[in-house]
Order: structure tokens, then C-alpha cells, then sequence
């Protein structure tokens, strides 16, 4: 069973399935956590936002981790980190009924699910040959999606019949049988010659502009948009990225190697999924505030509602790899753009008075739009790198 391609791709599946199923159940149980535990809204804000700040700081940082000591151990440490620290999250709301300790456990679990994606590429990137890469991909894509599908739904559930706690327990038993079906199935990868150093200057440099960028981003409505101290992150930020930019063009082993972007379609697939995914959460944080909030619709009715997208991606991710495998990925990445752009400019003419069916045509076609941007996007990024530096380029 050890190295098979398709028990790669289940094992891996599994791994990531806990951090999408993560990141919409969250939001299910937010306003449960604030009503139990008297929290404030900035508190519960940082349930949220402090997982993604340490999963955005670290996803290159581990991805060159893993390229050095293997990625099977890095996604196998961060199964256990994930499980173990949303079984943390839940007890110390039973027990401790501290926001302060879910705020903490929620930054360890980002960094624990740093450890799973990009090193789930780069197992798939190191069992399947190039040609048949697109196809697994897909079907990982599919695996997301219906993972983010069932986040709401399930997560409603739980809330509804159980409790907040048994959204972050649930991540307990997959974990396990993703660890399971790791140790069986999972084959390591070589070290690579390249990953040999750390290069600590460059990681401080790429830390500091991505916690610098997102901190900005997240404190931007607070401080205000003008303000001077919004403009001194955003400032800061720019010249971290230059000294890294700096340091990366003069280190013997860079953590990024900028020669990756010497390949257009890599350079191409990162500003197009910055740009989709930038739209597309923005879109959906608005449109859940305005089914819950103005149409009064609880969060299972909410999951039921964004189906449509949801049910699209992952129908449409394998079938985009299978198309992007056939002719390339250029002319399917250009119609899913398209086609995102039409449904995400239907959105946003829905209107105080609109009927919820009048999103049900738009998050069908933005999904269908997703889903070969998706894989085609994340595969000209792993699949035009080197494979010795797979893990970072899946962390990108």
C-alpha cells in the first residue's frame, strides 16, 4: 500500500479535510462561543483571525520545512497538532470557560494546519507523474469543497443538538484516521539538497511582512483606513518585503527562491488565485451577515443556502483537472475567471428587497468559475516547481 498514488491522495484528502471543514464551522459556532462565555465581539473576532494570521505567517516557512526533513513527518506532526488542539479548544470551554485559551489554542491550530497543506501537495507532487498531477488535484479540490460545503450544516447541527464544543471535537476522530491511514499508506520524501538551510533572515524578513500585511489588514477597520497607524503597517510591511526580496536575491539558500517566479505560468497562477480568493471571501463574509442577519436565517439554513457554490466546486474541480489535463490550463483559467467575475457582479446587485433565490444562479456559476482556477492555478504553482522545492511552493 506504501507510495500508492491513490492512498497518497486519500491520506492526504484527509489531512486537509479537518482545516476546510475548519474554516466555516468556526463560524457557526462564534456566536454560540460569545453568548456561553460572555465574550466580546473583538474577542471573537481573534478566534478567527489569530488562526488565519498563524496560518498565513507560517505555510511558506513550514512548506520549507518539510522539504528538508521530509514531508510525510511534518504532515503526520501536524494530523496530531490539529486533533490535539481542537480537542484543547473544546476543553477549555468546558472546563475553563476561558475566550483567552480558545484564542491561544486557535493560534497553535494554525500553525499545525500549516503543516498539512502544503505538504499534502507535495506528496501528491512527488507520487503522481506530471501528467496525471491535474486529475489529483482535482479531486483534492473536490475534497475541499465538499468539506466547506459541510462546515455550515454540520457545524449547525452541533450547535443546534450538542454543543459549540462538538464543532472543534469532531476534528478528533478524522484526525485519527488520517494518522492511521498516513503511517500505512504515506511514502517519505526525499531530503532536499536545497532545503538544507534554514536561511533565518529571510524567514524573520517573510514573517515580519506577512504578519505586518495581514495585522494591518485586520485593524485597518478599527484604526481607520487613513490612519497613521494603518499607513505605518502597511508602510512596514513594504519595506520587510524589500529587504526579504533583498535577502532572497543574495542567499546562498534562499526560503523562497525567487528564480520560481522566473516561470510565468507559477507567477500567473499566484496573482490569479490572490485575486479570486481575495473576491470570493470578501463576497462570502458579506453574503452569510446578510442571509443571517437581514433575512434571519439560521446557520444551517445559511449552509443550505450556499450549496449551490459549494455543490459546484466539487463537481466542477475534477472535472476541471480533467479538462486542464487535456488542453492545458490557459483557456479553462480565463472562463472560470469569467465566469467568477458575472457571478460576483450578480452579488452585488442583490439588494436589501431581494429574494434569496436570486443568489442561488450566482453561487452556482461562482462555483463553477472556482474550480478550474483552483486546480489549475494550484497546479502551475507545484507542478512548474522543482520537486526538491515542492513544499515551498505548495506553502505559496
Amino acid at each position: 500500500m506504501r507510495g500508492s498514488p491513490r492512498l497518497t491522495l486519500l491520506a492526504a484528502a484527509l489531512g486537509v479535510m479537518m482545516v476546510a471543514i475548519d474554516g466555516t464551522i468556526v463560524a457557526v459556532a462564534n456566536p454560540a462561543i460569545q453568548s456561553k462565555l460572555g465574550a466580546s465581539l473583538a474577542d471573537i473576532q481573534w478566534v478567527t483571525n489569530g488562526y488565519l494570521l498563524a496560518l498565513a505567517i507560517t505555510l511558506i516557512t513550514i512548506g520549507k520545512i518539510g522539504d528538508r526533513f521530509g514531508h510525510k513527518k511534518v504532515f503526520l506532526t501536524g494530523t496530531v497538532g490539529f486533533a490535539a488542539t481542537s480537542a484543547a479548544i473544546g476543553l477549555s470551554g468546558t472546563i475553563a470557560s476561558s475566550i483567552s485559551l480558545i484564542i491561544v489554542f486557535r493560534i497553535l491550530q494554525g500553525v499545525f494546519g500549516a503543516m498539512l497543506q502544503p505538504t499534502a501537495l507535495a506528496l501528491l507532487r512527488a507520487t503522481f507523474p506530471i501528467g496525471k498531477l491535474n486529475g489529483a488535484i482535482g479531486i483534492w479540490g473536490a475534497v475541499i469543497g465538499a468539506s466547506t460545503a459541510a462546515g455550515p450544516i454540520v457545524g449547525g447541527l452541533l450547535v443546534q443538538h450538542l454543543s459549540w464544543e462538538a464543532c472543534f471535537y469532531v476534528n478528533v476522530p478524522v484526525g485519527v484516521i488520517a494518522l492511521v491511514m498516513g503511517l500505512l499508506v504515506l511514502r517519505e520524501t526525499s531530503s532536499s539538497p536545497a532545503a538544507r538551510s534554514f536561511d533565518i533572515p529571510g524567514v524573520g524578513l517573510l514573517t515580519a511582512f506577512l504578519f505586518l500585511l495581514v495585522w494591518g489588514l485586520i485593524k485597518g477597520p478599527d484604526y481607520g483606513w487613513a490612519s497613521a497607524e494603518t499607513i505605518a503597517f502597511f508602510t512596514a510591511a513594504v519595506m520587510a518585503l524589500i529587504g526579504f526580496a533583498i535577502r532572497e536575491a543574495k542567499a546562498k539558500e534562499p526560503v523562497l527562491p525567487l528564480r520560481l517566479f522566473r516561470s510565468v505560468p507559477l507567477s500567473a497562477g499566484t496573482v490569479l488565485v490572490v485575486t479570486l480568493m481575495f473576491a470570493l471571501f470578501g463576497a462570502m463574509f458579506f453574503m452569510t451577515f446578510f442571509m443571517e442577519n437581514v433575512h434571519g436565517l439560521d446557520p444551517i439554513a445559511t449552509g443550505v443556502r450556499l450549496l449551490p457554490m459549494t455543490g459546484m466546486m466539487i463537481v466542477g474541480a475534477p472535472l476541471a483537472g480533467q479538462v486542464i489535463t487535456k488542453i492545458g490550463p490557459r483557456v479553462p483559467m480565463v472562463a472560470g475567471m469569467l465566469l467568477a467575475a458575472v457571478a460576483l457582479f450578480g452579488l452585488s446587485r442583490i439588494g436589501m428587497a431581494s429574494s434569496l433565490n436570486d443568489t442561488i444562479v450566482w453561487f452556482a456559476m461562482l462555483g463553477l468559475g472556482l474550480s478550474p482556477v483552483i486546480v489549475g492555478a494550484t497546479e502551475v504553482i507545484v507542478g512548474n516547481a522543482p520537486v526538491k522545492l515542492a513544499g515551498v511552493a505548495g506553502g505559496l
